[in-house]
């Protein structure tokens, strides 16, 4: 018996009930990787003592804890531990080749060996990050997918000119037995990030029904299981479950979530399951037994410390470390973009008092940081950023060069311009409806606007589109629409010349900083600074007569990404079907145009 097995959990029908015979071997081992984010070595994180799903950790009086783990060498340990024992078909979803110093300075070129030599994935679906590397001159996303020795799927992808699907939409594996189709779908935002990342180069299929069409054609051309391996998130994935009923089994990424306990959507007996940011693995076993399909799911955290942590794998760990030796010589020499890399990374550049991480949705004391020391750099009125949930955390104590990078791992400069009152607000409106449109396919990715620590921000999530910005305070004062005001930011390559930090609007008086980068800035504030002390403050609130809004996984159920919808409950703001049952599925490569 595999040593993991009491931990996996009983059989179960595809549509939760539990199977009759409830022990037995599975006939195929789904292994899923997700997110990685250019995690070579263990880093820390932070887990949440979810309400509705969490890990196996305890908690004490916290609702949230930071451990170590993660790392090539540990996942290709267990992976080899899952392998003794079962066929395992190992799927990965995207976000790979991007996320530290090492991925940002080897355009992505430094997670090859590891990947391929040690995870040795079966398949692999790009996610929206693997793209970025296209925002440098040098980046090329079609070389990163050519030289992986897994099979690259995505039914979405098309060519610029000549809207040929660039990979294959679906393959059929024979596993355990098993005839398997593995559907792969690429993230549908990417046109909405950057244009360096896609513009001229690649278009994205949008429609759910390309899931559906190509789980259909999986089953015509003999599969018994269909599986859909996606980068596009938790919502969206869920809702894609109720509409597409030749889906078995869901591996969705993007959103980093941690379904320690699998959604299942009973209209269409469809799972859904999300592993986490790269220092976890998901298992989900699947056999056809009684004439029916049946799964059972296990998401293992490779913390040091974990109950199911092995070893890590030693010739992994030589790989890593060759690969990273020359990030940390006493003179590293890595020019990209704007970027300038002269010290080794494991340089102590700051010091701080409480713990820093961002898996949070409305604010995090880590965004709020970053976005002081833009402002104190330029010396604005605000800045503003992305509110990224990528990256790591930092317990209190020293912060290294390499955590920076993890935190903002792009070589774009660093930018100020002005602009009036009433852009700001629209433009915070956007994101807004981005994240609380009761819609799940129009929801973006699970992250509203972050601010320096002088901005106050006041929502109403339940409130009708372009009424849910209630109120937003610049030092106490409301924004005066008619006013203009400095703005820190940085500058996304390939977007319009006055258009900064995805603002979408623009700006006047631009000013670039060609020669600095957002870990430069945020070193010179920590050298200013440290030991810093930030929490979440409070930044954004909900209106008193309006609907809440969980900042989270420990404030409410998951998917916490969209407040006020508990899909294990089946509860939400709006029951959607988008694609009608009983109708005609779209002519092949529909909506296929990116814009």
């Amino acid at each position: 018996m595999n040593q993991d097995e009491t931990s996996i959990g009983e059989w179960q029908s595809l549509d939760g009930d539990p199977a009759h015979d409830r022990t037995g071997d599975p006939d195929v081992v789904f292994a899923h990787v997700s997110d990685l984010h250019g995690q070579l070595t263990p880093r820390y994180q932070v887990y949440y003592d979810n309400p509705t799903s969490k890990p196996n950790f305890e908690f004490g009086d916290d609702d949230r804890v930071i451990k170590r783990g993660g790392g090539i060498p540990l996942l290709a340990a267990k992976l080899d531990e899952l392998r003794e024992d079962d066929e395992v078909c190992t799927l990965m979803s995207g976000d790979t080749f991007h996320g530290s110093a090492v991925t940002t300075y080897t355009d992505g070129q430094g997670m090859l060996e590891p990947i391929n030599e040690h995870v040795a994935p079966d398949v692999y679906v790009p996610g929206n990050w693997d793209y970025s590397n296209e925002a440098v001159e040098d980046g090329n996303f079609v070389e990163l997918m050519d030289d992986l020795d897994a099979m690259v799927l995505a039914n979405n992808l098309y060519d610029w000119e000549t809207d040929e699907r660039l990979y294959d939409a679906y393959s059929i594996l024979e596993v355990g037995g098993l005839s398997v189709g593995v559907v792969g779908m690429t993230n549908v935002y990417v046109d909405r990030m950057a244009p360096s990342f896609w513009e001229g180069k690649y278009r994205f299929g949008k429609h759910p029904a390309l899931l559906e069409e190509s789980a259909q054609a999986a089953r015509e051309d003999g599969a018994d299981i269909v599986v859909a391996v996606t980068e596009i998130g938790l919502p969206w994935m869920v809702q894609a479950a109720k509409d597409c009923p030749s889906v078995d089994v869901m591996f969705s990424a993007h959103t980093h979530e941690y379904t320690y306990d699998p959604i299942v959507v009973e209209e269409t007996d469809t799972v859904i399951v999300e592993s986490g940011m790269g220092e976890a693995l998901g298992r989900v076993d699947l056999r056809v037994h009684d004439g029916e399909v049946q799964f059972r799911h296990h998401l293992y955290c490779l913390t040091e410390d974990g109950e199911h942590t092995p070893d890590p794998d030693e010739e992994a760990r030589e790989t890593v470390e060759s690969v990273r030796a020359p990030f940390f010589e006493d003179d590293p020499e890595f020019e990209r973009g704007a970027g300038t890399l002269d010290r080794p990374l494991d340089t102590i550049v700051g010091e701080t008092e409480t713990p820093l991480y961002r898996q949070s949705f409305l604010e995090s004391a880590w965004n709020t940081l970053f976005n002081d020391a833009l402002k104190a750099y330029f010396d604005t009125d605000l800045a503003v950023s992305h509110g990224f949930r990528y990256g790591t955390a930092i317990p209190p104590g020293d912060i290294t060069l390499s955590e920076l990078y993890t935190f903002f791992p792009m070589a774009a400069p660093v930018a100020r311009g002005v602009a009036y009152g009433q852009q700001l607000t629209s433009h915070m409106e956007e994101f807004l409806e981005d994240n609380f449109t009761p819609y799940p396919y129009d929801q973006e990715d699970g992250r509203v606007r972050n601010f320096s620590s002088n901005v106050e921000v006041t929502v109403d999530p339940t409130a009708k589109r372009g009424r849910r910005l209630v109120e937003m305070r610049i030092d106490g004062e409301p924004v005066d629409p008619e006013e203009t005001y400095s703005v820190a930011t940085f500058r996304r390559p390939g977007d319009p010349e006055r258009d900064l930090g995805n603002c979408g609007f623009p700006f006047q008086d631009v000013k670039v900083d060609d020669g600095t980068i957002p870990v430069d800035v945020l070193v010179e504030f920590l050298e200013e600074h440290s030991p810093v002390d930030y929490e979440v403050m409070g930044l954004v609130e909900t209106a008193d007569d309006g609907g809440g809004a969980q900042n989270t996984p420990a404030d409410g159920p998951y998917p916490f990404i969209q407040p006020g919808v508990d899909y294990q409950g089946g509860e939400a703001y709006c029951e959607t079907s988008m694609i009608p049952r009983g109708n005609d599925f779209p002519e092949e490569g529909r909506n296929r145009s990116a814009r």
